[in-house]
């Protein structure tokens, strides 16, 4: 069963990425392309996806303050020390620095989080998927593309502000969330037209990495272990012990323990090469931690069974 949750969770990252690889090792896709898929993830199908996650959501869960701290601290530690490793050990700008922070701390919630949360927690677990995006695309993402703007000649902190919130990837995550609380709901005409975007999201970003890898010679630097340890171990470690010392208890902290123990995103190399930064750290980033993640998420669905 353990293993079976674990193929379900991981089988479409494999499968995409590999034909994503085969595609441009074979020049049956030219990997110069790859920017377009990237763009394309970020500015469209990946913020209308997020909106629609938003959309759709209980206005108390995403209003449970305990349960969102839980998550939101673990996503921000991981993220401040991943950052700081940039800066002061790795001496990388603002840009390289933001984006290793997004590379150790951004959870792959879309694909790896449904399987996993439905297997051990339930369909109740699922919120966390929501609320942990909400929290990455409300508070941390328009920090993370403030910083990696910041280096741009001629921009005013207002500028800076007025092109982060004016960026599909933060106002349509948040316009979501605003709706789902103040009880708004959209023509189902609407939503499920936006649905057929939002879908490609995943599907393209992975189809993506597989193409910008087949031109990569990975390398196991220590900055890339850095992020993996802090993904997948760190990241749950710190969910779990804020959880319990906020006094969460049952599904809640079982569904908030395991957004920490998932493998870095798939749609943070496509931010990279959309910032021209970071962008082979970024992949190799996720492709260790995916393949970590075969071990640090069974001992997770260990751990759960037993808190």
């Amino acid at each position: 069963m353990l293993t079976h949750t674990i193929a379900i969770a991981l089988g479409p990252i494999v499968l995409g990425v590999g034909i994503g690889w085969v595609s441009g090792a074979r020049n049956f896709v030219k990997r110069e392309h790859a920017q377009a898929f990237a763009d394309f993830v970020v500015k469209i199908a990946l913020p209308i996806a997020l909106f629609l996650a938003a959309l759709s959501s209980p206005a108390k869960s995403i209003l449970n303050a305990d349960f969102a701290a839980a998550i939101g601290v673990g996503l921000v530690v991981t993220y401040v020390a991943a950052y700081a490793y940039g800066k002061v050990i790795a001496k990388y700008g603002h840009a390289d620095s933001t984006m290793q922070a997004l590379s150790a701390s951004f959870p792959d919630m879309a694909y790896c989080g449904p399987p996993i949360l439905l297997a051990t927690v339930g369909s109740s677990g699922l919120i966390s998927v929501v609320v942990g995006n909400l929290i990455y695309t409300v508070i941390i993402l328009p920090v993370s593309l403030m910083m990696l703007s910041a280096g741009q000649k001629g921009q005013s902190i207002s500028k800076l502000l007025l092109n982060t919130i004016s960026q599909p990837l933060v106002f349509l995550p948040v316009l979501g969330a605003v709706f789902a609380v103040a009880g708004i709901k959209l023509p189902t005409v609407i939503t499920s037209s936006m649905d057929e975007l939002g879908k490609a999201a995943g599907g393209v970003a992975l189809f993506f990495l597989g193409l910008f890898l087949s031109g990569v010679h990975l390398k196991l630097k220590s900055e890339i272990i850095v992020n993996v340890v802090l993904k997948n171990i760190i990241q749950g470690a710190v969910i779990l012990g804020v959880g319990l010392a906020l006094g969460l208890h049952g599904d809640l902290l079982k569904a908030a323990f395991i957004i920490g123990i998932l493998p870095t995103a798939t749609a943070v190399p496509s931010l990279a090469v959309a910032h021209n930064s970071y962008t082979e750290q970024a992949a190799s980033t996720v492709l260790l931690s995916t393949v970590v993640s075969l071990v640090t998420m069974a001992i997770g669905v260990m751990v759960v069974a037993h808190i």
